[in-house]
C-alpha cells in the first residue's frame, strides 16, 4: 500500500533539535539544520540498503522510502552520528522521496538541502554537488521551497526561526524571487557545486538544464554551453558522453550558435564517438547539416539532413525523426509545409511509446520531442490558412490534440480514454470558445461563437489577424508578473493585466455579450493567470462583462447541465498535520466554511479522513463535493493529493471514490478545492490539481490559483453558494460572487488578489 496512505504522525513536531518519540528517524535527521545527537541508528546499513532498493525503479524508490520512514528515531541514544554519514543518508532519503510515486517533491528538497549543508560541514564537495543536483531535480518536479512560517504551494510550512540557507546557493525561499526564476537558481547552484567538486558529469548535466531554462527567456546561454561541452569531454562513460554531447550541441544550434568554434569542435568529438560505436550516425549527419545551414551552405545542409532523416527512419524507434524532419523544413523552405506535416505524422507514430523522461538529464521528453512538433505544425498550418474554414479546423484539431497530449503527459494518464470534444455546434448563443495560441513570433486567436455559422453555412472556427507585435516570451513574462503580483502584496498587476487583455481579449471584445460565457483553452503560461482579473482600457474587469470558465482541453470538458437542488458533501480539516508528504499548517475557519457549504440539507464532515469521506459518498450520492483542506499537485497523478486527518488521499483514491459515486447514479458536477493554491500548475502541469480532478471524474472544479486568507475565502464561498443554490449555473454563480466582492459597498474584499484567486475549470453551465 502506498506510503501516502499508510504512514501518519498526527502530533506536531517541536522546535529544531526536539524529536518526538514517534518521529521517523529520517525526518528527525534530515529536516533539521542541526540534527539531534544520538538520533541515528545504523545509518550506513540503511543508506546502502535504500540505495540498492532504488535500483528497482519507481517500485524500488517506494520500497526505499518505506524502509527509511519505518525506522523511528531514538532520542535517548547518546552517541553523536558522523556528519558525513548523515549527509549521505539524507541524500539517499531525498532521492527516494523525490523518485517515489508516494513521495513529496517539497519534502525531498528539505532532505537534500540538509544533505548539502552537512556535506559542507564534512568538507565533502562531491557529496554536496550530488545533493545540489538532486535538489534542483526535486524543484523541477513541481514544488517550490517553503518559507518560514508561511503556507505555500501544497500547504507545507516551516517553523519560524529555522533557516534553510545553503552556502554558495543562497536562501531557497528568496532565490529567484524576482522574475520567478527559482528553478534557474537551483540549477545554477547545482552547476556551481559541480564545478567546485570537479564532477564532469554533473557539470555537463547542470549546464544543459540551466542553458535550456535560460534560452526559454532569450538569455545568452553561450557560456553555460561552453562549460557543458568542455566538461562532457571528461566523462568516462562514452555512452553518457555521447548523449550529453548530442543534447548540448543540439541546444547550441537551437540557440543560434551552430556557427561557433565550440560547436564545430564538439561535433568533431561526436564524430569520433560515432567511429567507436558510442554515437549514432543520424545525429552526426543532423549536426553536420545544421552547421552547414548556419553557414549558408544550402546544398550541403540539405544533403546531410536528408541523410539524417533516412538513417533515423530505419531505427526500430525513430524518436529523433520528427526533429530531423523539422530541421529539413528549415533547409527546404519551399517544401516546409510538406516536411512539417511529415514530422507531425512521424511524431504520432512514436509519441505513445516514448519514454516520458530522458534517463540521463531527467528532462521531459514531451518538452524535448513532442511540444516543438505540435507548435510548428500549428504555426505552419495557420500560415497557410487565411480564412479558410477547413484549414482553420485542421489547425484547431492539431491544437486540441496538443492540449490533450499535454494534459495526459502531465497527469501520467495516456491510457485514460478521451471524451468527445466540445465543438462549436455544442455552444449556445452567447457562448464563445477561445483558443489563444502562443507562438515563437506571434499570438494567434482562434475562436468559435454559439448560434452563428461560418461563411459555408456551418458552425466552425474563426481566426483573428495574427498579432506579431507580441510573442510567447512576452506573454509569459506578463502572465508571471500578473500572477506574482496578485498572489503577493505588490500592486503592479494592473499594467500586466491591461496588456494581456489587449492581446487576448480586445480583438474579440465585440463578440462578448452581456450574460454570455467565455470558455478559454489556455496555452502555456496562461494557465497561471486569473482571466477574471484582466482589465480593459476603461478599468472594467473581464468577469464584469462575461461569465468565465477554463478547460485544459476540449476532450476533457463538456458544457454540463444546470445543477438544480444540489446535493452537497462538505469536508474540512483544521488540524496541523505531519505526514510523509510534508508538514501542513492548521487551517483556521475551514470547519465553519464547510458548514456553510453543506447548509441545512447537506452532509458535513469535520476533520475528515479517508473512511468518513468514502462512507459519505457511499451513503448519499453527491453532485457537489467541497473540500476545505490542504491539497497539492506535485506533478503526475499519483503525486497529487488532498490532506485528510492523519493521511493523504491520492488522486487515484479520489478518482475511485468519485467513480463509485457516479455508479450510484449521480455524477459529480462540481468539486470545490478551497485550500491554498490548489489549482496552481506550471506550463507542464496543465491546470494543477483542478485539471487533474476534472480528468478524474468531476465535470468541473472550483479551485484557488494562489493562497487566499481564510476570511477572504469564506466570503467568496458564501457568496458563491448563495447564488449556486438559487439555481444559476456554476460559471454564473462564480461571476456573481466575484462581482459581489469586487464591487461591494464596504470595499472590504475589493482587492482582486482575493476575489480573482478562484477559477472554474471544466463544465460551465
Amino acid at each position: 500500500m502506498a506510503i501516502l496512505q499508510t504512514w501518519m504522525m498526527v502530533a506536531a513536531l517541536g522546535g529544531a533539535g526536539e524529536v518526538a518519540p514517534s518521529v521517523p528517524q529520517v525526518i528527525a535527521l534530515c529536516e533539521a539544520a542541526a540534527p539531534a545527537a544520538g538520533a541515528a541508528l545504523a545509518l550506513p546499513e540503511q543508506t546502502d540498503r535504500a540505495r540498492t532498493l532504488m535500483r528497482g525503479g519507481a517500485d524500488g524508490a517506494d520500497a526505499a522510502l518505506a524502509l527509511l520512514l519505518g525506522v523511528a528515531a531514538d532520542p535517548s541514544a547518546q552517541t553523536a552520528p558522523d556528519t558525513r554519514q548523515i549527509a549521505e543518508y539524507c541524500l539517499v532519503a531525498g532521492e527516494a522521496m523525490r523518485r517515489a510515486r508516494s513521495g513529496s517533491q517539497s519534502r525531498a528538497q528539505d532532505f537534500l538541502r540538509t544533505a548539502m549543508m552537512l556535506a559542507d560541514r564534512a568538507g565533502d564537495a562531491p557529496l554536496a554537488a550530488r545533493a545540489a543536483w538532486e535538489a534542483a531535480l526535486a524543484q523541477a518536479g513541481g514544488a517550490p521551497p517553503s518559507q518560514p512560517g508561511v503556507r505555500k504551494r501544497g500547504g507545507a510550512i516551516r517553523r519560524a526561526g529555522e533557516t534553510r540557507a545553503v552556502a554558495g546557493c543562497g536562501d531557497p525561499a528568496a532565490i529567484g524571487e524576482a522574475g520567478g526564476r527559482r528553478l534557474e537558481a537551483a540549477f545554477a547552484c547545482a552547476l556551481n557545486r559541480a564545478v567546485l567538486a570537479g564532477d564532469a558529469r554533473l557539470t555537463a548535466l547542470s549546464a544543459l538544464r540551466l542553458a535550456r531554462l535560460e534560452k526559454a527567456r532569450k538569455a545568452d546561454v553561450a557560456a553555460h554551453l561552453a562549460t557543458g561541452l568542455g566538461s562532457a569531454a571528461g566523462i568516462a562513460d562514452t555512452s553518457e558522453r555521447a548523449a550529453l554531447l548530442r543534447s548540448l550541441l543540439m541546444l547550441a544550434c537551437d540557440a543560434g550558435l551552430c556557427n561557433t568554434d565550440m560547436v564545430r569542435d564538439g561535433v568533431q568529438s561526436y564524430a569520433y564517438l560515432v567511429q567507436t560505436g558510442s554515437g549514432d550516425a543520424a545525429t552526426l549527419a543532423a549536426l553536420q547539416g545544421r552547421i552547414a545551414l548556419a553557414h549558408g551552405e544550402g546544398a550541403a545542409a540539405r544533403a546531410a539532413l536528408r541523410k539524417a532523416v533516412f538513417i533515423e527512419s530505419q531505427q526500430p524507434l525513430p524518436q529523433h525523426l520528427p526533429q530531423y524532419t523539422l530541421t529539413l523544413a528549415d533547409a527546404e523552405p519551399e517544401r516546409a509545409g510538406e516536411h512539417v506535416l511529415a514530422a507531425y505524422r512521424a511524431l504520432e507514430r512514436v509519441r505513445t511509446v516514448l519514454i516520458p523522461v530522458d534517463p540521463l538529464s531527467e528532462e521531459s521528453r514531451f518538452d524535448l520531442v513532442v511540444r516543438p512538433v505540435f507548435e510548428r505544425a500549428i504555426a505552419t498550418t495557420l500560415a497557410f490558412a487565411g480564412d479558410d474554414a477547413n484549414t482553420l479546423g485542421q489547425a484547431q484539431r492539431i491544437a486540441e490534440a496538443y492540449r490533450s497530449a499535454e494534459l495526459q503527459n502531465s497527469l501520467g494518464a495516456e491510457c485514460v480514454p478521451l471524451r468527445n470534444p466540445v465543438t462549436p455546434a455544442d455552444l449556445l448563443p452567447g457562448e464563445i470558445l477561445l483558443y489563444p495560441l502562443l507562438l515563437e513570433d506571434r499570438v494567434e486567436l482562434i475562436y468559435a461563437t454559439g448560434g452563428q455559422s461560418t461563411g459555408a453555412g456551418e458552425r466552425g472556427y474563426r481566426r483573428m489577424p495574427p498579432d506579431r507585435s507580441i510573442n510567447r516570451a512576452q506573454i509569459t513574462a506578463l502572465a508571471q508578473r500578473m500572477t506574482a503580483s496578485l498572489s503577493g502584496e505588490s500592486s503592479d498587476w494592473e499594467a500586466a493585466s491591461r496588456a494581456l487583455y489587449a492581446a487576448l481579449i480586445a480583438p474579440i471584445a465585440d463578440q462578448l455579450q452581456p450574460g454570455g460565457t467565455l470558455v478559454i483553452v489556455p496555452d502555456g503560461a496562461l494557465r497561471q493567470i486569473s482571466f477574471a482579473a484582466l482589465m480593459d482600457a476603461n478599468g472594467t474587469f473581464l468577469m464584469e462583462r462575461v461569465q468565465l470558465a477554463v478547460v485544459p482541453a476540449l476532450s476533457f470538458a463538456a458544457p454540463g447541465r444546470r445543477d438544480v437542488g444540489p446535493s452537497i458533501i462538505a469536508a474540512s480539516l483544521e488540524k496541523e498535520m505531519e505526514l510523509a508528504v510534508g508538514r501542513f499548517s492548521r487551517l483556521e475557519g475551514t470547519a465553519a466554511e464547510a458548514a456553510m457549504a453543506a447548509g441545512s440539507d447537506g452532509v458535513l464532515l469535520t476533520d475528515f479522513n479517508r473512511a468518513s469521506l468514502a462512507g459519505a459518498l457511499a451513503r448519499r450520492p453527491a453532485s457537489v463535493l467541497h473540500l476545505a483542506t490542504h491539497a497539492a499537485f506535485n506533478g503526475r497523478t499519483e503525486r497529487s493529493f488532498i490532506v485528510a486527518n492523519g493521511e493523504a488521499i491520492t488522486l487515484p483514491d479520489l478518482r475511485a471514490m468519485l467513480s463509485a459515486n457516479q455508479l450510484r447514479g449521480e455524477a459529480l458536477q462540481l468539486l470545490v478545492l478551497s485550500a491554498c493554491e490548489t489549482a496552481v500548475g506550471d506550463d507542464d502541469q496543465a491546470m494543477g490539481l483542478a485539471g487533474a480532478a476534472v480528468e478524474a471524474g468531476a465535470s468541473s472544479a472550483l479551485a484557488s490559483l494562489w493562497e487566499v486568507d481564510d476570511a477572504g475565502t469564506a466570503a467568496l464561498m458564501e457568496a458563491f453558494y448563495t447564488h449556486y443554490r438559487a439555481g444559476v449555473g456554476r460559471a454564473r454563480a462564480l461571476q456573481m460572487a466575484q462581482v459581489d466582492l469586487a464591487r461591494g459597498l464596504d470595499g472590504q474584499w475589493a482587492d482582486p488578489g482575493i476575489w480573482s484567486a478562484f477559477t472554474l475549470v471544466g463544465s460551465w453551465r
